[in-house]
């Protein structure tokens, strides 16, 4: 009966989180994606001899960009990997999902595939929703080409190593520094969900494994004993149930929460990256500036200043003929900075308003998907509690129906 109120408070408190009802869509919530495009992702597959697991990739599009309206592919992770890396190529203004990573040990194991599966599903369908990123044509190649085609491309791409240019950065005022303020402190926020959620299912798996020894304890208990037999038996069956039923509620935790706080984590690095990518675009430009105007005060120094004896009078060169040549190398340099300030500042902006896009996007997604994912969490522990209720309430009405 302490049992049965301590269920009933859980319950009670998981309905008043359910009945939020958030009204956002969210991929955790279920599949979400432009209406013109639809991929799935499964039947995973090894490959033992040659060391790898396969995915069934299926697409069902009206995009005219494609030749036709559905294709099935099947890909390893080393093709996802390789889309991955040439979209961080080629936008390095936007921010592409975060592709789960490389598992060295156990990466056959049943469990790990499931939630492989789920990530490598969930990277596809995230890319499909970008604007920008789902229209490249290295997207296109990746879900319609035949393996031997993906192969071709992939050695025509020459795929570079992203690395963040190693410039100095002091004082830089950037316009996103509460943007990376904010990345940094949920980062951490993050790191100890992640930590906490580690520790909890750790004790739950625990507990459903102490169920599942207690139950084979209670089947023998009961055959030992004469009128306690029934009891005894069906308290067995009930505890081998609620088993069952935290053993599902540990799945569907896994699934949703723990992955999900998974995904954001690697989202975060994302984001920094990017952040980091627009400061060294802005360090560039200012270098071009101050070097120009640095360069535009030498001139006028030199424009005001009398001719003189320098190092190259020595070949016969007149001081004034020697101060020309300063000026018309300097007037050279000075040209030749400026256009690529201009350039580098007109990269700068474009730069700054995608990240900025992609900023927003994703924060909206954010919180759609915690909202979905929180209300999920609470769905399944609702389900968990009232299965597990109504097996203690069987028991109970068991008892009494058969009390003498």
């Amino acid at each position: 009966k302490l049992r049965m109120r301590t269920m009933r408070k859980a319950l009670k408190d998981y309905e008043s989180l359910r009945d939020l009802r958030f009204s956002s869509i969210s991929i955790y919530d279920k599949p979400h994606f432009e209406e013109d495009i639809i991929i799935t992702v499964d039947d995973a597959q090894k490959h033992a001899a040659e060391s790898f697991v396969s995915y069934k990739v299926v697409t069902k599009t009206t995009r005219e960009s494609f030749l036709q309206h559905e294709f099935h592919v099947r890909r390893r992770y080393q093709d996802f990997l390789w889309l991955s890396n040439i979209l961080v190529q080629q936008y390095p203004s936007n921010i592409v999902p975060p592709l789960p990573q490389k598992k060295m040990f156990n990466k056959y194991d049943p469990n790990f595939l499931r939630l492989r599966q789920l990530a490598l599903n969930k990277f596809l369908c995230r890319i499909a929703e970008h604007p920008i990123l789902s229209a490249s044509e290295h997207f296109f190649t990746f879900l319609s080409a035949k393996q031997v085609e993906l192969i071709e491309q992939k050695k025509t791409t020459t795929l570079k190593k992203f690395t963040i240019p190693q410039l100095p950065i002091s004082n830089l005022e950037s316009p996103f520094k509460t943007t990376s303020e904010y990345i940094e402190e949920f980062g951490k926020i993050l790191s100890a969900m992640s930590t906490q959620s580690s520790k909890l299912d750790r004790e739950q798996n625990e507990l459903e494994n102490a169920l599942n020894a207690l139950s084979p304890s209670l089947a023998l208990w009961a055959n030992s004993e004469g009128d306690l037999e029934p009891t005894l038996s069906k308290l067995g069956e009930i505890v081998s149930k609620n088993s069952e039923e935290l053993g599902n509620l540990v799945t569907a935790k896994e699934e949703i929460f723990s992955e999900g706080i998974k995904e954001y984590q690697l989202y975060i690095n994302t984001v920094k990256n990017v952040l980091k990518t627009r400061d060294h675009m802005q360090v560039t430009k200012d270098y071009f500036t101050d070097t120009v105007l640095s360069k535009q005060r030498e001139l006028e120094k030199l424009e005001g200043s009398e001719p003189g004896k320098s190092f190259a009078t020595l070949f016969g060169k007149s001081p004034a003929q020697v101060k020309e040549e300063k000026m018309t190398k300097l007037k050279t340099d000075i040209a030749s900075l400026s256009a690529d300030g201009e350039a580098a500042g007109d990269e700068l902006v474009v730069a700054s308003a995608s990240i900025r896009s992609d900023i927003e996007r994703w924060k909206i997604n954010k919180e759609k998907d915690f909202r979905s994912l929180l209300e999920n969490v609470a769905e399944s522990n609702l389900t968990c509690c009232k299965n597990s209720a109504e097996l203690w309430e069987s028991l109970i009405q068991f008892i009494d129906e058969t009390e003498p």
